[in-house]
């Protein structure tokens, strides 16, 4: 016998939720849920929307272990980052949630508070030593603090200073993996997000480079760069290298 896992959303109706947000809904309920080839979509419920799947008979018991793990913490990363972004949407969307198994509305499996979950505090802003890693795009500054800015994928470090003699080594290995080494002005948000407000640097280490392609796929992730869209990138990266041990 197949069984049933509903994740009831209060918030919106059938005939009301935006499709593009009930496929973010459904997709990590999937994720949540696990088992990809097992779950299927099988119907939307009013009151206020009720998403129900079915699980194929035989993987009941597989899916039924699953979702006990996720609900006890244990779950796989996938799964647990499907359960906290069910929660966000349902904060977004100023809204609660629960998944129940079959027709037992009352049986709540996994409960998301959504938008009465507690809401951290602002907290600093604080210094704390520590490293920052990335690849050095720029080094700048015609006075005794020099500015850097590292890049990590999407993430771009700025606000980061040194003194002219540390600027002029790291300057050396432009476009190159780097650690940092120093102490950070570190803030985080009501929405519980740290951010970098400066950075002092007193060292630095060159990473052992991977593998220039594996740069190189850090690059290409830039958004709005010309990397993507090179011919060879790996000989424009070489150049570049090769032309970066100065101040710019």
């Amino acid at each position: 016998m197949s069984k049933n896992y509903t994740l009831y959303i209060k918030a919106y109706t059938p005939e009301t939720i935006p499709m593009a947000r009930l496929a973010q809904y459904m997709q990590n309920l999937a994720a949540m849920l696990g088992h990809d080839t097992a779950v299927h979509f099988d119907t939307l419920k009013p009151g206020s929307t009720q998403l129900v799947t079915r699980i194929d008979h035989e993987d009941v018991p597989k899916v039924a272990a699953h979702i006990a793990q996720v609900k006890r913490g244990e779950g796989s990363p996938e799964a647990t980052r499907a359960k906290t972004e069910i929660d966000r949407l349902l904060a977004e969307d100023n809204a609660t949630g629960f998944v129940y198994e079959d027709d037992d509305e009352s049986a709540e499996i996994i409960v998301f508070p959504g938008v009465n979950r507690p809401r951290p505090t602002t907290y600093g802003p604080f210094n704390q030593e520590g490293t920052l890693d990335g690849i050095l795009i720029s080094v700048s500054g015609a006075d005794q603090t020099v500015h850097l800015q590292l890049q990590n994928g999407e993430i771009k470090y700025t606000g980061i200073d040194t003194n002219r003699d540390t600027a002029r080594r790291l300057a050396k290995h432009m476009y190159e993996p780097v650690r940092i080494y120093g102490t950070g002005r570190w803030l985080r948000d009501q929405e519980g997000h740290w951010i970098l407000k400066k950075f002092r640097v007193d060292n630095f280490t060159v990473l052992a480079p991977d593998d220039l392609k594996d740069t190189i796929v850090q690059m290409r992730e830039i958004k709005g760069s010309d990397w993507a869209s090179m011919d060879d990138p790996i000989g424009a990266l070489k150049a570049l290298r090769e032309k970066g041990n100065g101040l710019h």
